[in-house]
């Protein structure tokens, strides 16, 4: 993902999805801390989520 191209929007982006870092970081712990049996997608799934939350936020604030 590129980031913003100017400070402002930057700044306004990080603003914007600041409600997402709690999620952001139950998803790696989730991720980090599931056994290694459990496929890759599955274990990944929370975090390829979020990622899909903040390319879409993203997208709407250019």
């Amino acid at each position: 993902m590129k980031s913003p191209r100017t400070p402002k929007d930057q700044r306004r982006f990080i603003e914007a999805t600041q409600w997402l870092r709690p999620v952001t970081r139950w998803a790696t712990r989730i991720s980090m801390a599931s056994p290694q049996w459990i496929p890759a997608v599955l274990r990944n799934l929370p975090l390829r989520l979020t990622s899909l939350v903040l390319r879409g936020y993203h997208k709407v604030l250019r």
